[in-house]
């Protein structure tokens, strides 16, 4: 089994001296968010505060919590429909690792079950793979999906499965072992 997180370990973390969009940083398309969406704001308030190396885990946790809880929120209020999802994510800069191709088909051609574990957007790092055609069956994804309204095919109030919550007020292994047991019980026992 391969475990890996996706955002810039995946997906390349600069190109051409440029740093390469993350799966949130893809829904700041025009054609997702408009105008007078204050995410840049946020990031521009609790960006900083993340990477603070002076600041203790506990004093930074519940302001981590706010920032995500803020951008939720705004990303709700945005509407944003499903079928747009793939136009944003092609218009973007995303881009997989050199050597992707090969390290994605070598896993699906061997039946290597590849676990990725994202606090990313899921949606959008689906869309990534997918528009890099190396979507195999082999591949799981642990991470946080935008519920959409099925009928209008816009986002509901909720994140399904936000495992960036989870995970950061269990710091043990005890649930990404669990999960990682389940997945590849489940689906991948003969």
């Amino acid at each position: 089994h391969v475990i890996s997180d996706f955002d810039m370990t995946l997906t390349r973390f600069a190109h051409n001296g440029m740093r390469v969009p993350t799966t949130h940083n893809i829904l700041d398309n025009r054609l997702l968010i408009n105008e007078d969406c204050t995410k840049k704001e946020l990031l521009n308030t609790y960006y900083p505060i993340e990477i603070d190396a002076g600041r203790s885990t506990e004093e930074k946790l519940p302001l981590m919590v706010e920032w995500w809880t803020k951008v939720h929120e705004l990303l709700i209020d945005q509407r944003i429909r499903k079928d747009m999802l793939a136009r944003a994510v092609k218009e973007s800069s995303a881009m997989l690792r050199e050597g992707y191709k090969v390290f994605f088909d070598h896993l699906a051609e061997h039946h290597i079950p590849l676990l990725i574990f994202s606090a990313g957007v899921g949606d959008v790092l689906e869309e990534v793979i997918r528009q890099n055609h190396v979507f195999h069956p082999n591949i799981n994804i642990i991470s946080n999906y935008m519920d959409f309204d099925h009928t209008v095919e816009e986002r509901k109030e909720s994140y399904i499965n936000s495992f960036d919550i989870v995970l950061v007020k269990d710091e043990t292994m005890d649930i990404p072992n669990a999960i990682v047991k389940y997945v590849t019980s489940s689906r991948y026992s003969k």
